[in-house]
C-alpha cells in the first residue's frame, strides 16, 4: 500500500506531497477533491492582483488617450485601441481565473473605476467621430457643389412673376 492510500485509510486530511497535483487537488482512490489550501488562497489572491495590474494597465492607455483627444491633433487612434483591445483580451483571460465569489471589495471598487473612466472614454471618442461626421458632410457638400454644373438640380434664385 502507498504512503498516500495509507494517509487516506487512516482518515489524515493531510496528503502526502506526491498525491497533491499542481493544481492543488488531491487524487484519493481514483477520483479527484479539491484541496482547501493556502495554495489555492494564494491563487486566488494572485488572479485578483493580476486583474488590477491588467486593469491599471489599461487605465494609463485610457488616461494617455483621453488626453491626447483634447490635444493632440495627429494622436495614433489605431496604435492606441490595438492597445485596449489587447488589454481587454488579457482582463477577460485573468477574470476567468476568477468566481464571482473571489471578487473582493477592492477589486469591486478597481472594476467599478474602470467602467466609468471607460464611459468618459466612450464620450470622448464618440464626440471626435461626431465631428468627423460634420465635417465629411460638409466636405462632401462642398465637392458635390464644385462639381455640378446645376443641370440636375432646382434653379435657387428669384422666382418671376408670370406678367
Amino acid at each position: 500500500m502507498s504512503s498516500a492510500a495509507a494517509e487516506a485509510k487512516a482518515g489524515s486530511h493531510q496528503p502526502s506531497p506526491a498525491a497533491v497535483t499542481r493544481a492543488g487537488a488531491v487524487v484519493q482512490s481514483g477520483l479527484r477533491s479539491v484541496l482547501p489550501s493556502r495554495a489555492v488562497t494564494r491563487d486566488i489572491e494572485a488572479a485578483r492582483a493580476l486583474v488590477i495590474q491588467v486593469i491599471q494597465r489599461i487605465d494609463s492607455c485610457l488616461d494617455e488617450e483621453i488626453a491626447a483627444l483634447d490635444k493632440v491633433p495627429n494622436f495614433d487612434l489605431k496604435a492606441s485601441n490595438d492597445r485596449k483591445s489587447q488589454g481587454l483580451v488579457d482582463l477577460s483571460q485573468a477574470m476567468r481565473r476568477l468566481k464571482p465569489a473571489d471578487v473582493d471589495d477592492e477589486l469591486n471598487m478597481q472594476l467599478q473605476a474602470f467602467r466609468a473612466k471607460l464611459a468618459i472614454n466612450l464620450r470622448k471618442i464618440c464626440l471626435h467621430l461626431d465631428a468627423v461626421k460634420e465635417i465629411t458632410a460638409m466636405l462632401s457638400l462642398a465637392i458635390q457643389s464644385a462639381e455640378s454644373d446645376g443641370t440636375y438640380t432646382r434653379h435657387i434664385g428669384p422666382q418671376r412673376s408670370p406678367t
